[in-house]
């Protein structure tokens, strides 16, 4: 909800007002001056593929809302030289999360160059979106935003010589969702280098469909029902946020099922009927992803797909495996630009993009017995590897532990066990040099002394999935560019 004028105005009562009966609101330059949207007009599109539209490589899309064929008429500049428009991705559909804007706007006497929205909860904002100055209108997406709280934005464009800065507006989100079952963290950071986001699902109990991401506060400030597109009796094993931050894609825990792609307003939802993953998928570049295909092999595929459903196929596993397989998890490294692949059954490999194995964990470590030869999350550092180990005392899932080796296979550190799963667990060293480690029923971060510093658990015993740790929403992964 859009509300730019002051409490005790004319507007912010009819800003009220809109609170309870939402429709898209327009503003109109610096003056603050707030209008209802046209009679008729159709709501901001997601900016993707409309319904009806070109579904891409062996894929069916809808979406929410109107897709954006061409720049609409925002109304008139104010005297900033900006026309805006913001609204609530849930004003356009009701299950979209409360917590995601949507901005527009129009620049008179420029043509930009570049454009960002600078957003947070006070005039200090906090938080920058940059615009993708090809979409209609500027059409830019503002994520991480708390539920109930009013936030401030500004629009900065510039076209390399002269920068415009509109005046400050406020968009107030709205209920928080009880869709993600989720504790407040029971230990909170103290150090603001770690502060940030963790996107995750989960993968059994009924919460099993919903993928979300919680800020390091732990408000819920993202959130998708994925029952619609559920397969199989187990949930999402991976949501992983695509490389130019537009998307979240979405792979089952087990099952081979058709991946699913939900833009980041969650208007627009793509299933690729012709990519069935199991497990895992990670960001490459732009919009490429990475997935574990199990359509036409035996043993999981490394294929590459890309928003339109391009696919390429990088790897069949069974030539590294054998028939012994399960392949769950996968990771790319920006830097080698090679992919971390691990199979639960065999080891841990690296493969550079053209599908060639570069070398295997088992052969620094003199064998999968250095871990239990159980694993599921790993990272690839420069200097070392993360990985999680389900069962480093044999068969026993409940001394789960994450552990590090140097590249010469050395056992840099054990972790202390402080939970336990057989199915996923997750792994990934932060700015800071802390550890992110997840379980079934919890994730800790744990400074580089192994003291926790932040607690966070699951309700009613619900089972996280895997977790991904990012400082910024709108800037690179981690493990992209480690």
């Amino acid at each position: 909800m859009l509300c730019p004028s002051p409490p005790g105005s004319r507007n912010h009562d009819r800003a009220n007002r809109h609170a309870r009966h939402p429709r898209p609101w327009r503003v109109q330059g610096a003056a603050g001056v707030a209008g209802e949207g046209a009679a008729g007009r159709e709501p901001l599109g997601s900016g993707g593929v409309s319904a009806g539209g070109a579904a891409g490589t062996g894929g069916a899309s809808t979406a929410g809302a109107a897709g954006a064929a061409g720049a609409r008429d925002l109304g008139p500049l104010g005297p900033d030289g900006f026309a805006i428009e913001a609204v609530l991705a849930s004003e356009l559909k009701d299950t979209a999360p409360t917590t995601v804007g949507i901005v527009s706007f129009a620049l008179g006497g420029m043509t930009p160059t570049e454009a960002h929205i600078d957003f947070g909860l006070d005039t200090a904002y906090g938080m920058t979106a940059p615009v993708e100055l090809t979409l209609a209108n500027h059409r830019t997406v503002l994520i991480g935003m708390k539920p109930e709280r009013t936030y401030h934005f500004r629009i900065v464009a510039t076209d390399g010589s002269t920068t415009s800065t509109s005046a400050d507006h406020t968009l107030a989100t709205g209920a928080a969702t009880t869709l993600v079952p989720l504790q407040k963290p029971t230990v909170r950071l103290a150090n603001g280098e770690d502060t940030g986001f963790i996107i995750g699902s989960f993968w059994q109990q009924d919460t099993r469909w919903t993928p979300f991401i919680v800020d390091t506060d732990g408000d819920v400030v993202w959130w998708y029902d994925d029952s619609a597109h559920l397969r199989g009796q187990d949930g999402i094993g991976r949501a992983r946020l695509t490389a130019d931050h537009r998307d979240i894609w979405l792979v089952n825990g087990q099952f081979s099922t058709p991946l699913r792609r939900v833009s980041l307003d969650t208007l627009d939802v793509q299933e690729y009927a012709d990519a069935k993953g199991t497990h895992d998928v990670c960001a490459v570049s732009g919009d490429t992803m990475a997935y574990l295909a199990t359509a036409s092999s035996r043993c999981a595929q490394i294929v590459e797909i890309d928003k339109a459903g391009n696919q390429k196929t990088i790897l069949d596993s069974t030539a590294l495996t054998g028939d012994n397989c399960h392949g769950n998890a996968i990771r790319y490294s920006k830097q080698n630009d090679w992919y971390v692949f691990g199979d639960r059954n065999t080891d841990v490999y690296v493969i550079d993009r053209a599908g060639k194995l570069q070398w295997k964990l088992s052969d620094k470590t003199g064998g999968t017995q250095a871990w239990g030869g159980v694993q599921h999350g790993v990272q690839l550092l420069p200097s070392s590897v993360l990985l999680f180990s389900n069962e480093p005392t044999a068969g026993d899932w409940m001394t789960s532990q994450a552990l590090e080796f140097g590249l010469d296979g050395s056992l840099l550190k054990t972790f202390t066990n402080r939970g336990g799963t057989d199915w996923f667990g997750d792994v990934q060293r932060l700015p800071s040099g802390s550890t992110l480690i997840s379980y079934m029923g919890s994730l800790q971060i744990v400074d580089a002394d192994d003291n926790v510093v932040f607690d966070l658990g699951t309700v009613g015993g619900s089972a996280l999935a895997y977790v991904e740790f990012r400082k910024d929403l709108y800037g690179p992964a981690l493990d992209v560019a480690p």
